[in-house]
């Protein structure tokens, strides 16, 4: 009876996971099928059905449109015994030409398999079409005019040369930025908010000015697709009033601080509107960009500096094993095998998940053990969000292999964190895991999978003892030699003494920085953790074998990705091609070689990773050079 349950139980698994991609659904949509040049049209993708986590889609260049990726949604909801998952992704367009679109299909990849959106049109209508269309019920569209010299029949169209946008008080409209709580924790989350006060016809347009937040790290809070909005009175007068971002803030160390909040961009009919038509302009107008007839002005809106405090950590019932860890957290852990042969490893995969700044967990410090050899595994942290505030969690992998046979144990764990809301240090503990170890005579075999690391305990033997007695005359002869030789010897040995007191005191110095300044740690050993896998990507590079010819790019983008968010002390969530772009345009510039090339590994890294492709022997040794030039640029400039 087993047996039958045990085969139905394989076959309905293996059904479930043949049967998904048929259930998964791609759709693609326009919040409207006619615009105006320059408005703004929301495209949405949306996925149905689709199991794990799915990237964003790359839009192709749609003739006639700048696109910007403005975030993405998720729903998953459990039902009467069914569950059922959504992701939408969510782009804006800008048409910049006047016509008839038609706009491709979009890829969509999802465990390996492609999807499309369906094809959408869209009418685009500028002011010689909207001319045409008031004199005739037929519109004819015309191609825009390549000359700067217009045709004789038409009369040149001219139009109004909007101001600069300038920083100005109007107290029609305004910002407030406010974080949630004005003194905290090193490592404790606040959110910064930024809302915005108006009694125009209003558009938000970003930032013109992004926030200076030196020594906070940084997770964005995708911005809603339909914005909350609520009517408020405010010294008299009546506002629509939005959050129109929000902003989670992790500070590294203990100080005052002054948070500037830079500058917001909004565009704005100049005209509040009158109390009796109030309601209907709440209704129907905010932020849907309507009215282009009207006349617009581009505004900047600087809110005014914050103030927040960062106070040290409480010394009263501070664990030893404290690392930093700030929040609300929980721990599980596991081994592959509880019984083994002598020499044969055993993996401890331990899980730390909850509310906090996942990124700087540290991995819990192993005790004493004469036993075992510890290696360190592969680590991997998973950010979301659950309401206002970040969580996630965070996979530690630590190898130990018995060097001695009978009954052993690896004991238990110890994570200790520190809970803002009580105020209170917690303590967090792994089983023990007893295992069976039967003798052996075969060599250490450390796992394929395994890093090449050095190992973070090292045995100490005592090799020999012995009293030499001081002797006041030099021997002669060849006793002289061997006894200047000796001589020699033992003072450069304790010239290496002298070195290694001085290196262990100042590792420990460094790990005490390190311990407040998380930010300071990744920037510092970036380099030396990118040199380790660079080592592992040259034999991938001169390898000969598919199978690790096709792990090449993949490895050698997560080479390149891991080395520049450390360098730039930003998490994996918020790491992206468009974010490094970005930020590599504004130091090195736009058109600066090196980025080119940057953008060219990137865009193939995801080609191949979905096509599956295998790299040229020279592309590899390629794209391994540009690897060693990035950081040695960086390094350079920073």
């Amino acid at each position: 009876m087993k047996k039958i349950l045990v085969i139905f139980g394989i076959l309905w698994l293996a059904a479930s996971y043949a049967g998904w991609a048929s259930d998964v659904q791609v759709a693609g949509s326009l919040d409207k099928n006619q615009a105006q040049i320059d408005e703004e049209v929301s495209f949405t993708i949306r996925i149905l059905g689709a199991p794990g986590n799915i990237p964003a889609p790359r839009l192709p260049a749609f003739e006639g449109f700048d696109s910007f990726y403005t975030g993405r949604t998720s729903q998953f909801t459990f039902v009467n015994g069914r569950s059922s998952s959504s992701v939408e992704f969510s782009y804006v367009l800008v048409p910049k030409v006047a016509g008839r679109f038609t706009l491709q299909p979009v890829e969509v990849w999802i465990e390996r398999k492609r999807f499309l959106t369906p094809v959408l049109e869209i009418e685009v209508m500028g002011p010689q079409v909207q001319a045409l269309q008031q004199a005739r019920p037929a519109p004819v569209y015309q191609p825009p005019q390549t000359t700067a010299v217009p045709a004789p029949s038409a009369p040149p169209v001219t139009q109004p040369t909007a101001p600069p946008p300038q920083v100005i008080n109007d107290d029609n409209i305004f910002v407030e930025a406010a974080v949630d709580k004005p003194t905290l924790y090193p490592n404790e989350q606040i959110v910064l908010t930024y809302t915005l006060y108006t009694r125009y016809d209003t558009r938000y347009e970003g930032f013109e000015e992004e926030p200076s937040v030196s020594g906070f790290w940084i997770e964005d809070f995708p911005l809603e697709r339909d914005l909350s909005r609520d009517t408020v009175t405010k010294n008299g007068k009546r506002y629509v009033k939005a959050d129109i971002r929000k902003i989670a803030l992790f500070p590294t160390a203990p100080a005052d601080y002054t948070i500037q909040p830079g500058v917001l961009k909004v565009s704005v009919r100049e005209q509040p509107r009158t109390t009796s038509l109030f309601d209907d302009f709440f209704d129907d107008s905010f932020f849907t960009g309507a009215s282009f007839f009207a006349r617009r002005v581009d505004r900047l809106l600087k809110p005014p500096p914050i103030a927040v405090k960062v106070r040290p950590f409480p010394e009263t019932g501070k664990p030893a094993s404290f690392t930093g860890a700030v929040g609300q957290f929980r721990i599980s852990a596991s081994v592959d095998k509880n019984e083994v042969k002598q020499n044969e490893p055993v993996t401890l995969k331990l899980v730390i998940e909850g509310e906090g700044n996942i990124e700087t967990l540290l991995k819990p410090s192993i005790p004493e053990l004469t036993a075992f050899k510890i290696y360190d595994g592969d680590s991997s942290s998973q950010l979301y969000k659950v309401g206002a505030n970040i969580a996630g969690k965070k996979e530690f992998e630590m190898i130990f292999i018995p060097t001695e046979a009978g009954d052993l144990a690896i004991p238990p764990l110890e994570f200790s964190y520190f809970d803002p809301r009580r105020e209170t240090y917690e303590i967090l503990r792994t089983p023990p895991f007893p295992l069976r170890v039967a003798p052996s005579s075969e060599p250490v075999r450390l796992p394929a999978e395994l890093a090449q690391r050095e190992a973070f305990k090292k045995e100490i033997q005592l090799e020999a003892k012995d009293i030499r007695y001081i002797h006041e005359e030099w021997p002669s002869g060849r006793l002289a030699a061997l006894s200047r030789l000796l001589f020699w010897g033992l003072a450069l040995v304790n010239l290496l003494g002298v070195l290694l007191v001085g290196n262990g005191l100042l590792r420990k110095r460094e790990e005490a920085l390190f311990s407040v300044d998380t930010a300071l740690r990744r920037r510092k050993l970036a380099r030396s953790i990118a040199g380790r896998r660079v080592k592992n990507l040259k034999k991938l590079a001169r390898s000969e074998k598919r199978q690790e010819a096709e792990q090449f790019l993949a490895e050698a983008e997560k080479v390149l990705s891991e080395y520049l968010s450390n360098k730039f002390n930003v998490s994996a969530y918020r790491f992206t091609k468009e974010w490094l772009t970005g930020r590599l345009s504004e130091e090195w510039g736009a058109e600066d070689p090196l980025l080119k090339e940057i953008r060219r590994f990137y865009d193939l890294a995801a080609e191949t990773r979905f096509g599956r492709g295998v790299l040229a022997l020279a592309d590899r040794r390629q794209f391994l050079d540009l690897i060693e030039r990035v950081i040695q640029r960086v390094e350079k400039s920073r």
